[in-house]
């Protein structure tokens, strides 16, 4: 699973593919075991039509807030790895989305991930949500108001 990428359809054929190196990375934050605490970062890529690349994310680190069932994404970090990603590729690496982690084999979003997104994640692009399970890693679009969960391919 881990030399290659990880894909993910929506109902009208448009792909969302974690590349490799990324899928190494989210995987490595799984809550495996009891003492596990939530991880989160934001998803880099890129979009080609309808379709999504994440090529990079952003990792856990200082100023974050993590424990077992709660994750706070407040590290400025974050946001300086979406700025050199955009720097270094010249616009074509941007800020897709975001991803955190859940203690569970089949994560799927809790209310309080789901009024957050729509709260907070605002947009004129659809972007993608991950969480990343024990064994699987849920996905989807937010377009506006609206949250279509991927299926994967």
């Amino acid at each position: 699973m881990l030399n290659t990428e990880l894909t993910f359809t929506d109902e009208f054929g448009s792909l969302l593919v974690i590349m490799p190196s990324v899928l190494k990375k989210l995987l490595g934050y799984r809550q495996l075991d009891s003492f596990s605490n939530e991880a989160a970062g934001v998803l880099i890529g890129e979009r080609r039509e309808s379709h999504v690349v994440v090529h990079e994310i952003s990792e856990p680190g200082e100023g974050d807030i993590r424990r077992r069932y709660f994750v706070d994404r407040r590290g400025p970090h974050h946001q300086a790895v979406v700025n050199e990603a955009f720097a270094r590729s010249s616009g074509r690496l941007q800020y897709l989305g975001e991803w955190h982690t859940h203690a569970e084999d089949s994560p799927s979003p809790s209310a309080m991930d789901l009024g957050t997104w729509r709260r907070h994640l605002v947009a004129q692009e659809k972007m993608v949500l991950l969480i990343v399970g024990r064994k699987k890693i849920w996905a989807a679009k937010k377009d506006a108001e609206l949250i279509v969960p991927l299926i994967g391919v």
